[in-house]
């Protein structure tokens, strides 16, 4: 999945190739939180619209009653790759300067985006959709189960209750508007979700937020955003705009409200019972995560005595502590345990700004291998980061022979987190420097990562080291002469 971005920021034109881990490293104000946001907003366009136009040419047959199939050819391909390319269309102009919150009206006036999906990662996911076989909807009365032959695609639909149920669940589906429960439909309805799944957003204020979500996500605070987003998208609002301003209205670009949404629905959600018997693998990485980085201090949501949720963190047995007298380590780790043990699941596109922050560089390297566990288990991971260590391990992970399990394994005793999961195909990874307002991929196919440009902070510091001790040295030799 590639993604060109034109006139955005100090970018004229540059190129993103999105991999199942994509990292971006540069200096400060080099745009590359430009990036990242746009790539979350992109993803979120695309996943939001859904196009019907075409979708009764795709050519469905109906074996049976409830039972469909379809031919898996470069027509059907090509639906999911020009609605992704054409959706994606509409975050320009308005939509962009809401997303941004750009009260000037001029950051983005020229600012354009072009996304480029190939077939084959459509029919990726197609394959993927086959592995999971079973797919529900979200009342979970009538699921349907999926399988391929050759190149025809089968799907069934399926009732969850017992008959008489089951009666009452089929006059319900039968109750949709007809377009909607037709196979074609259902079917696009089933797999452009997959091909843009959920995408989730961890900005660098987020060391800030964890202590104070409460507070910015109460219900005043999103009807004024809710406000304030109409006025936005009417140009004949500029005198009520001009009035919230002066009120002091509180602003942030759409990521950060979504991340602060996050963290408000994470606290309202039913929380499930989680014991060491029915863990997931995201939940497993939760907790070693905890403890590799954390020195296994806990991080959870705990009830509180009038009903509500709060963050606690259990620093040894019958010692809980508020989030807020937390390490700021473990402020900035909170999000992603909170995301691994309530919300991961395979499919996700999540997004994180500078993950190295307030971490030791051991603990760097151990979060990086943790977080290619993370896109081993099925999630894609956008990073933007200053860290030359992360760079570096970055290298070491896409050095693991894949070829052969066994010598992977041996190569793992050498990982932070003994993992050979940790290891990553060249292939899987898009490594990119920002230099001089364009990205420069650092993949190297001989190689790996070449990061090597990186270093010339480090040459030019310890070049500095030797000028001031020979200027040093020259006014001693003077004063003793």
């Amino acid at each position: 999945m590639k993604i060109k971005f034109s006139n955005l920021g100090s970018i004229q034109e540059t190129e993103l190739d999105l991999r199942p881990l994509t990292v971006i490293i540069g200096p400060n104000n080099s745009n590359k939180t430009y990036i990242a946001y746009s790539t979350y907003g992109l993803w979120q366009s695309a996943a939001a619209n859904r196009s019907i136009n075409e979708i009764e040419n795709l050519g469905f047959r109906q074996e049976k009653v409830g039972n469909w199939s379809i031919s898996i050819n470069d027509k059907l391909l090509e639906l999911f790759v020009k609605d992704a390319e054409e959706t994606i269309k509409q975050f320009q102009g308005i939509s962009l300067e809401s997303f941004f919150q750009d009260s000037s009206r001029k950051l983005f006036s020229k600012t354009s985006f072009d996304l480029t999906i190939s077939p084959k990662e459509v029919e990726d996911i197609i394959n993927q959709l086959i592995q999971i076989n079973t797919i529900y909807f979200e009342d979970m009365e009538y699921y349907f189960r999926i399988n391929r032959q050759d190149n025809i695609l089968n799907f069934e639909l399926h009732f969850t209750h017992e008959e008489e149920i089951a009666v009452k669940a089929l006059n319900k589906f039968r109750a949709i508007p007809s377009f909607i429960w037709k196979p074609e439909f259902l079917f696009y309805a089933i797999i452009k979700p997959i091909l843009f799944a959920n995408s989730f957003i961890f900005p660098a204020e987020r060391n800030a937020f964890i202590n104070t979500y409460k507070m910015l996500g109460n219900r005043r605070y999103k009807l004024l955003k809710q406000t304030q987003r109409q006025l936005f998208s009417s140009s004949s609002s500029e005198r009520q705009l001009d009035l919230l301003k002066e009120q002091g209205d509180i602003r942030y670009p759409q990521p950060v409200e979504d991340f602060l949404d996050f963290l408000s629905e994470i606290e309202l959600q039913e929380i499930p019972k989680i014991n060491s018997s029915n863990k997931n693998e995201f939940q497993k990485l939760a907790d070693e995560i905890e403890k590799q980085l954390q020195n296994k201090n806990k991080t959870n949501l705990k009830p509180t005595k009038l009903g509500g949720k709060e963050i606690k963190v259990l620093v040894k047995r019958g010692l809980e502590i508020d989030i807020y007298n937390a390490s700021s380590s473990i402020k900035q780790l909170a999000p992603l345990l909170l995301y691994l043990r309530y919300r991961a699941s395979k499919g996700d596109f999540l997004v994180i700004d500078e993950p190295e922050m307030n971490l030791h560089p051991e603990s760097q390297a151990k979060l990086l291998e943790a977080l290619s566990i993370l896109v081993n288990l099925g999630v894609r991971i956008l990073l933007t980061t200053h860290s030359p260590y992360i760079m570096a391990h970055l290298n070491n992970l896409v050095n693991g022979n894949h070829e052969n399990p066994e010598i992977l394994k041996r190569q793992s005793s050498s990982l932070y987190l003994q993992d050979e999961r940790a290891f990553l195909p060249i292939d899987k990874v898009s490594a990119y420097e920002m230099k001089d307002n364009k990205l420069v991929s650092l993949n190297d196919p001989d190689y790996g990562i070449r990061w090597d440009t990186l270093s010339d902070v480090s040459v030019d510091i310890q070049q500095k080291f030797f000028q001031i001790y020979e200027a040093g040295q020259e006014k001693a030799d003077e004063t003793e002469e």
